[in-house]
């Protein structure tokens, strides 16, 4: 036998060797790190905070609340667990405080605290998050409909499903589903409670009484032309419904930017 061929073959086969083992060692480099991503979740830190809403279990991940929920309501061994599937939970005082803090400052007039960052990772549909990311652009002293929000989501049909995402909201306040209301200017229900929807309405300027009824102040808004009617102004009614707002008075439309209808003269 050729010694030189014998040579060439062991080496043909020690490359083959050291192909296949490098294959192997990046295959369990990918799986190590699949692995590791698993075992280092994001941390959360939750709390309990006391407001005029009610006591609240908030928590705030890294990339912002990731929850708040409504004690009162019970079932908050289910909240906790579906935090857990997502982070590892921390107990932290001085962020509790802080927090509890911030949120006194939004009850006392601060409507910008509610423009902190949040966590919708714990929302399980492409819809449902985009429904949630378009109601954060509905500004303070303002509301939009059931029916305005499916159509801004390109699902004008889809009011039952935009009631769902209300109802299941796991960071209301936050993400505002106290300002969706019904087609009849009626507040309609809330998930933390229509009394706490009522607080939270009239401390962005609503004067709702006890007919849970937008009052006569309110005016409508339209985001692409930036002019504001009274709610009985034909060009009000033709706007498109994707881009209206219900601000809570002329004062409120005019902070967000809104000029006054020059056909009805809304003040």
């Amino acid at each position: 036998m050729n010694p030189s061929k014998v040579t060439k073959s062991s080496d043909a086969t020690a490359e083959a060797d050291d192909r296949a083992v490098d294959t192997m060692v990046r295959r369990a480099r990918a799986g190590i790190r699949r692995a590791m991503k698993v075992l280092r979740r994001p941390e959360a830190r939750v709390g309990i905070i006391a407001s005029p809403i009610g006591r609240l279990m908030v928590a705030e991940g890294p990339r912002g609340i990731a929850a708040i929920h409504f004690l009162w309501t019970g079932a908050a061994d289910e909240a906790l667990a579906r935090l857990r599937r997502r982070f590892d939970l921390l107990d932290n005082e001085t962020w509790r405080e802080n927090f509890n803090r911030e949120l006194d400052r939004y009850f006392r007039g601060d409507i910008a605290v509610l423009d902190r960052p949040v966590d919708l990772s714990l929302v399980e549909s492409e819809f449902k998050r985009r429904a949630l990311m378009r109601l954060r652009e509905v500004p303070s002293g303002s509301v939009t409909t059931y029916q305005a929000l499916a159509a801004d989501c390109g699902a004008p049909d889809a009011q039952r499903a935009i009631g769902t995402t209300m109802a299941t909201n796991p960071i209301p306040l936050f993400v505002p589903c106290h300002r969706v209301i019904r087609s009849d200017g009626t507040i309609g229900n809330y998930g933390g409670g229509v009394k706490n929807k009522l607080i939270l309405l009239r401390n962005e300027g609503f004067e709702v009484g006890s007919s849970l009824k937008l009052p006569a102040s309110a005016v409508m808004g339209h985001r692409r032309t930036l002019i504001y009617c009274r709610p009985d102004c034909g060009a009000a009614r033709r706007s498109n419904p994707a881009r209206a707002l219900i601000f809570a008075d002329a004062r409120h439309a005019r902070a967000a930017g809104l000029r006054a209808c020059k056909l009805c003269k809304p003040g």
